[in-house]
């Protein structure tokens, strides 16, 4: 068995394991995993922050992703959230994207669509993930987010509009001191 074919299968075993384990043995796990600062096991972990699972191991998992400092992190962070963008229990996973401090500036349209049809906690943790990583937007992307949050505004109830209007105007504010 080559070595690719061998650490795959490790791989794997380690992704069942995590799935079969106590929520207690998952926590202990987490250690093992920062250490070796790979991201095999993010997806699993993900899922798990919106599964049936118990409180504890999801405030050990957002603990645990936002610690995590690897970009090559936010594809699958945001893939996620982009496949999981109409569930409530995403909360966590939007409070450790931007608890991460990682640049999420390719990656934001599925923010924006947490932003714009989500309810108003997990519209407002997206917001903070934009917010941090919205200096990377290129101005015809800007244009083209405020469109979306436009068409969006009539959907919403009042508290949320407020929040979909101070996004729009920290957009254009953006795109000015990007001229």
């Amino acid at each position: 068995m080559s070595h690719d074919n061998s650490k795959k299968k490790k791989q794997e075993l380690l992704i069942e394991a995590l799935e079969k384990s106590s929520d207690d043995k998952v926590i202990s796990m987490l250690i093992d995993l920062k250490e070796h600062g790979e991201l095999f096991y993010l997806q699993p972990l993900l899922t798990m922050m919106v599964s049936n699972r118990g409180e504890t191991l999801k405030k050990s998992l957002v603990e645990f992703i936002s610690d995590i400092k690897l970009q090559d992190a936010v594809p699958i962070i945001a893939d996620f959230v982009r496949a999981q963008s109409t569930i409530k229990e995403i909360t966590g996973i939007l409070t450790a994207s931007w608890q991460s401090r990682l640049d999420f500036s390719q990656h934001l349209a599925p923010f924006f669509q947490v932003l714009i049809h989500s309810d108003y906690k997990n519209a407002f943790e997206a917001f903070t993930v934009i917010e941090n990583s919205i200096d990377g937007l290129a101005p015809n992307e800007i244009v083209e987010f405020i469109a979306e949050i436009k068409g969006g505004l009539g959907k919403s109830n009042h508290d949320k509009q407020l929040l979909l209007l101070e996004m729009i105007s920290v957009l254009e504010k953006t795109r000015r001191a990007a001229k």
